[in-house]
Protein backbone atom coordinates (compact mmCIF):
# COMPACT_ATOMS: atom_id res chain seq x y z
CA UNK A 1 0.00 0.00 0.00
CA UNK A 2 1.40 3.54 -1.42
CA UNK A 3 1.77 6.14 1.55
CA UNK A 4 0.84 9.57 1.19
CA UNK A 5 3.43 12.12 1.84
CA UNK A 6 1.13 13.39 4.87
CA UNK A 7 1.01 9.97 6.58
CA UNK A 8 5.11 9.22 5.96
CA UNK A 9 5.32 12.43 7.72
CA UNK A 10 3.20 11.16 10.34
CA UNK A 11 5.20 8.09 10.66
CA UNK A 12 8.06 9.77 10.67
CA UNK A 13 7.31 11.78 14.09
CA UNK A 14 5.75 8.63 15.73
CA UNK A 15 8.45 6.30 15.22
CA UNK A 16 10.63 7.76 17.64
CA UNK A 17 7.63 7.86 20.21
CA UNK A 18 6.48 4.36 19.22
CA UNK A 19 10.28 2.75 20.55
CA UNK A 20 10.79 4.80 23.26
CA UNK A 21 7.29 3.01 24.50
CA UNK A 22 8.47 0.00 23.49
CA UNK A 23 11.84 -0.42 25.10
CA UNK A 24 10.88 2.14 28.45
CA UNK A 25 7.67 0.59 28.74
CA UNK A 26 6.66 -2.63 27.65
CA UNK A 27 10.51 -4.05 27.51
CA UNK A 28 10.94 -3.37 31.18
CA UNK A 29 7.16 -4.85 31.67
CA UNK A 30 7.67 -8.15 30.11
CA UNK A 31 11.34 -8.60 32.21
CA UNK A 32 9.20 -7.77 35.32
CA UNK A 33 6.80 -10.94 34.85
CA UNK A 34 9.45 -13.04 33.43
CA UNK A 35 11.58 -12.79 36.16
CA UNK A 36 8.56 -13.15 38.56
CA UNK A 37 6.72 -16.18 37.35
CA UNK A 38 9.89 -18.00 36.37
CA UNK A 39 12.55 -20.42 38.44
CA UNK A 40 14.56 -23.12 37.87
CA UNK A 41 14.33 -22.44 33.90
CA UNK A 42 10.31 -22.96 33.90
CA UNK A 43 7.05 -20.99 35.04
CA UNK A 44 6.52 -21.36 38.67
CA UNK A 45 4.27 -19.29 41.30
CA UNK A 46 7.13 -20.00 43.99
CA UNK A 47 7.62 -16.19 43.96
CA UNK A 48 4.40 -14.90 44.98
CA UNK A 49 3.84 -18.12 47.61
CA UNK A 50 7.28 -17.10 49.11
CA UNK A 51 5.46 -13.84 50.78
CA UNK A 52 2.89 -15.81 52.69
CA UNK A 53 5.85 -16.77 54.99
CA UNK A 54 7.86 -13.50 54.92
CA UNK A 55 7.97 -11.59 57.69
CA UNK A 56 9.83 -8.38 56.34
CA UNK A 57 7.15 -7.61 53.76
CA UNK A 58 4.60 -8.16 56.64
CA UNK A 59 6.55 -5.48 58.76
CA UNK A 60 6.84 -3.43 55.40
CA UNK A 61 3.34 -3.63 54.47
CA UNK A 62 2.51 -2.42 57.69
CA UNK A 63 5.11 0.58 57.72
CA UNK A 64 4.03 1.21 54.41
CA UNK A 65 0.13 2.01 55.45
CA UNK A 66 1.52 3.93 58.43
CA UNK A 67 3.82 6.10 56.52
CA UNK A 68 0.92 6.67 53.83
CA UNK A 69 -1.55 7.23 56.39
CA UNK A 70 0.82 10.07 58.35
CA UNK A 71 1.96 11.44 54.99
CA UNK A 72 -1.63 11.69 53.50
CA UNK A 73 -2.95 13.31 56.28
CA UNK A 74 0.00 16.05 56.65
CA UNK A 75 -0.26 16.50 52.83
CA UNK A 76 -2.97 17.15 52.07
CA UNK A 77 -4.24 18.64 55.13
CA UNK A 78 -1.97 21.30 55.67
CA UNK A 79 -1.56 21.83 51.56
CA UNK A 80 -5.32 22.65 51.27
CA UNK A 81 -5.30 24.83 54.89
CA UNK A 82 -2.37 26.87 52.76
CA UNK A 83 -4.13 27.49 49.66
CA UNK A 84 -7.45 28.08 51.01
CA UNK A 85 -5.48 31.13 53.28
CA UNK A 86 -3.20 31.93 50.58
CA UNK A 87 -6.05 32.54 47.89
CA UNK A 88 -8.31 35.00 50.85
CA UNK A 89 -4.96 37.04 51.30
CA UNK A 90 -4.27 39.92 49.43
CA UNK A 91 -1.44 41.52 51.07
CA UNK A 92 1.98 42.86 49.67
CA UNK A 93 3.87 39.40 50.64
CA UNK A 94 1.14 37.15 49.05
CA UNK A 95 3.61 36.99 46.35
CA UNK A 96 6.38 35.76 48.47
CA UNK A 97 4.88 33.78 49.91
CA UNK A 98 3.71 31.76 46.39
CA UNK A 99 7.45 31.53 45.58
CA UNK A 100 8.72 30.29 49.20
CA UNK A 101 6.00 27.46 48.85
CA UNK A 102 7.36 26.72 45.44
CA UNK A 103 10.94 26.25 46.70
CA UNK A 104 10.76 22.56 48.06
CA UNK A 105 9.58 21.06 44.70
CA UNK A 106 12.86 22.43 42.90
CA UNK A 107 15.11 20.60 45.46
CA UNK A 108 16.81 17.62 44.60
CA UNK A 109 15.61 14.45 46.66
CA UNK A 110 18.89 13.95 47.79
CA UNK A 111 19.60 17.53 49.20
CA UNK A 112 16.09 17.17 50.82
CA UNK A 113 17.34 14.58 52.66
CA UNK A 114 21.13 15.87 53.90
CA UNK A 115 19.03 19.03 54.49
CA UNK A 116 16.74 16.43 57.30
CA UNK A 117 19.78 14.79 58.28
CA UNK A 118 21.50 18.11 59.45
CA UNK A 119 18.04 19.04 60.90
CA UNK A 120 17.41 16.46 63.03
CA UNK A 121 20.60 15.89 64.50
CA UNK A 122 20.94 15.44 67.57
CA UNK A 123 24.42 17.00 68.36
CA UNK A 124 24.33 20.20 66.07
CA UNK A 125 20.92 20.02 64.54
CA UNK A 126 18.63 22.94 64.98
CA UNK A 127 15.87 21.27 66.37
CA UNK A 128 17.15 20.09 69.32
CA UNK A 129 18.95 23.52 69.63
CA UNK A 130 15.70 24.98 69.88
CA UNK A 131 13.89 22.27 71.99
CA UNK A 132 16.45 23.25 74.67
CA UNK A 133 16.29 26.47 74.30
CA UNK A 134 13.01 26.74 75.10
CA UNK A 135 12.84 24.17 77.90
CA UNK A 136 10.77 21.81 76.02
CA UNK A 137 13.58 19.15 76.25
CA UNK A 138 16.81 18.60 79.11
CA UNK A 139 18.39 16.19 76.48
CA UNK A 140 19.32 15.51 72.83
CA UNK A 141 16.60 13.20 70.88
CA UNK A 142 17.81 10.80 68.77
CA UNK A 143 14.66 11.13 66.04
CA UNK A 144 16.37 9.19 63.56
CA UNK A 145 17.59 6.66 65.91
CA UNK A 146 14.68 5.70 67.77
CA UNK A 147 12.62 3.29 66.57
CA UNK A 148 9.14 5.54 67.76
CA UNK A 149 10.48 8.40 66.58
CA UNK A 150 12.36 7.93 63.06
CA UNK A 151 9.08 7.37 60.85
CA UNK A 152 7.12 10.18 62.50
CA UNK A 153 10.33 12.17 61.58
CA UNK A 154 10.57 10.84 58.34
CA UNK A 155 7.27 11.52 57.85
CA UNK A 156 7.28 15.17 58.77
CA UNK A 157 10.30 15.27 55.99
CA UNK A 158 8.05 14.26 53.15
CA UNK A 159 5.57 16.65 53.99
CA UNK A 160 8.05 19.41 53.66
CA UNK A 161 8.65 18.27 50.23
CA UNK A 162 5.31 17.41 49.06
CA UNK A 163 3.00 20.02 50.76
CA UNK A 164 3.83 22.80 48.33
CA UNK A 165 2.60 19.63 45.62
CA UNK A 166 -1.00 19.56 47.43
CA UNK A 167 -0.83 23.50 47.70
CA UNK A 168 -0.02 24.43 43.91
CA UNK A 169 -3.15 22.23 42.50
CA UNK A 170 -5.73 23.57 45.25
CA UNK A 171 -4.64 26.92 44.98
CA UNK A 172 -4.64 26.91 41.13
CA UNK A 173 -8.50 25.16 41.64
CA UNK A 174 -9.15 28.07 43.70
CA UNK A 175 -8.35 30.42 40.88
CA UNK A 176 -10.81 29.49 38.56
CA UNK A 177 -13.65 29.95 40.82
CA UNK A 178 -15.49 33.05 39.39
CA UNK A 179 -15.51 36.55 41.68
CA UNK A 180 -18.92 37.00 40.75
CA UNK A 181 -19.95 33.96 43.01
CA UNK A 182 -18.52 35.58 45.81
CA UNK A 183 -19.98 39.03 45.12
CA UNK A 184 -23.46 37.29 45.02
CA UNK A 185 -22.92 35.27 48.12
CA UNK A 186 -22.02 38.82 50.01
CA UNK A 187 -24.91 40.71 48.35
CA UNK A 188 -26.97 37.66 49.43
CA UNK A 189 -25.67 38.04 53.11
CA UNK A 190 -23.78 34.84 53.52
CA UNK A 191 -21.21 34.31 56.26
CA UNK A 192 -17.61 33.22 55.16
CA UNK A 193 -18.25 30.05 56.45
CA UNK A 194 -21.31 29.44 54.32
CA UNK A 195 -19.49 30.68 50.86
CA UNK A 196 -16.92 28.16 51.53
CA UNK A 197 -18.70 25.27 52.24
CA UNK A 198 -21.61 25.59 49.47
CA UNK A 199 -19.56 27.49 46.43
CA UNK A 200 -16.14 26.74 47.08
CA UNK A 201 -15.66 23.38 48.27
CA UNK A 202 -18.22 21.92 45.67
CA UNK A 203 -17.14 24.09 43.06
CA UNK A 204 -12.86 22.41 43.45
CA UNK A 205 -14.13 19.70 44.97
CA UNK A 206 -12.73 17.69 41.38
CA UNK A 207 -9.40 19.17 42.04
CA UNK A 208 -9.01 18.02 45.57
CA UNK A 209 -9.31 14.71 44.30
CA UNK A 210 -7.39 14.86 41.28
CA UNK A 211 -4.39 16.18 44.08
CA UNK A 212 -5.25 13.38 46.90
CA UNK A 213 -5.26 10.74 43.98
CA UNK A 214 -1.88 12.19 42.40
CA UNK A 215 -0.10 13.27 45.59
CA UNK A 216 -1.33 9.47 47.44
CA UNK A 217 0.60 7.80 44.49
CA UNK A 218 3.73 9.69 45.27
CA UNK A 219 3.65 8.79 48.98
CA UNK A 220 3.10 5.00 48.03
CA UNK A 221 6.19 5.07 46.03
CA UNK A 222 8.21 6.79 48.77
CA UNK A 223 11.65 5.61 48.22
CA UNK A 224 14.43 8.18 47.92
CA UNK A 225 13.60 9.83 51.14
CA UNK A 226 13.68 6.55 53.49
CA UNK A 227 16.87 5.42 51.55
CA UNK A 228 18.78 8.67 52.28
CA UNK A 229 17.66 9.43 55.38
CA UNK A 230 17.27 5.92 57.39
CA UNK A 231 18.09 3.79 55.25
CA UNK A 232 15.09 1.56 56.76
CA UNK A 233 16.11 1.99 60.38
CA UNK A 234 16.53 1.80 63.12
CA UNK A 235 16.29 -2.09 62.63
CA UNK A 236 13.19 -2.13 60.56
CA UNK A 237 10.90 0.69 61.76
CA UNK A 238 10.96 2.46 58.70
CA UNK A 239 11.25 -0.42 55.76
CA UNK A 240 8.57 0.57 53.73
CA UNK A 241 7.17 -1.68 50.57
CA UNK A 242 9.20 -0.38 48.27
CA UNK A 243 12.67 0.13 50.19
CA UNK A 244 12.07 -3.27 50.34
CA UNK A 245 11.80 -4.38 47.05
CA UNK A 246 15.01 -2.56 46.84
CA UNK A 247 16.62 -4.30 49.28
CA UNK A 248 15.67 -7.60 47.64
CA UNK A 249 16.61 -6.63 44.11
CA UNK A 250 20.29 -4.79 45.03
CA UNK A 251 21.47 -5.95 48.53
CA UNK A 252 20.51 -9.60 48.57
CA UNK A 253 19.93 -10.25 44.61
CA UNK A 254 16.85 -11.87 44.31
CA UNK A 255 15.51 -10.13 41.35
CA UNK A 256 13.18 -12.65 40.61
CA UNK A 257 11.49 -12.21 44.46
CA UNK A 258 11.99 -8.66 43.80
CA UNK A 259 9.98 -9.03 40.42
CA UNK A 260 7.19 -10.74 42.15
CA UNK A 261 7.33 -8.04 45.38
CA UNK A 262 7.02 -5.28 42.62
CA UNK A 263 4.40 -6.74 40.42
CA UNK A 264 2.88 -7.17 44.31
CA UNK A 265 2.81 -3.15 44.72
CA UNK A 266 1.48 -2.15 41.43
CA UNK A 267 -1.53 -4.34 42.39
CA UNK A 268 -1.82 -2.50 45.76
CA UNK A 269 -1.42 0.81 43.72
CA UNK A 270 -3.96 -0.22 41.28
CA UNK A 271 -6.38 -1.22 43.52
CA UNK A 272 -6.06 1.64 45.39
CA UNK A 273 -6.37 4.16 42.49
CA UNK A 274 -9.73 2.02 41.43
CA UNK A 275 -11.21 2.44 44.78
CA UNK A 276 -10.29 5.89 44.39
CA UNK A 277 -11.98 6.74 41.29
CA UNK A 278 -14.90 4.13 42.17
CA UNK A 279 -15.94 5.66 45.42
CA UNK A 280 -15.16 9.16 44.62
CA UNK A 281 -16.82 9.28 41.00
CA UNK A 282 -13.85 11.88 40.21
CA UNK A 283 -14.08 10.18 36.63
CA UNK A 284 -17.09 11.91 35.89
CA UNK A 285 -16.01 15.30 36.71
CA UNK A 286 -13.25 15.12 34.68
CA UNK A 287 -15.01 13.99 31.65
CA UNK A 288 -14.11 10.44 31.91
CA UNK A 289 -17.36 9.10 32.17
CA UNK A 290 -19.39 7.53 29.23
CA UNK A 291 -22.64 8.42 31.59
CA UNK A 292 -24.14 11.74 32.25
CA UNK A 293 -23.48 13.33 35.76
CA UNK A 294 -26.83 13.90 37.75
Amino acid sequence: MQLSRAQKIGLFFIIPLLAYFLIFFIYPLYLLFSYAFTGNGGLTLANFAKMASDPLLRVSLINTFYYYAGSAALQFGIGFLLAVVLNAYSGRLKGFFKGALFVPLTVSPVVIGLMWIIIFNPTYGPVDYILKALGIAKYSINWLGSTNLAMPTIIIANGWEYIPFVFLIIFAGLQTIPKQLYEAAEVDGMSHFQTFRYITLPLIRPIMLVAFLLNSIGILQGFALVYEVTSGGPGYSTYILSYYIYQVGFSFFNFRYAAALSILFLIIVGVFVFLVLKFTSVEKYLGLSDHEQV
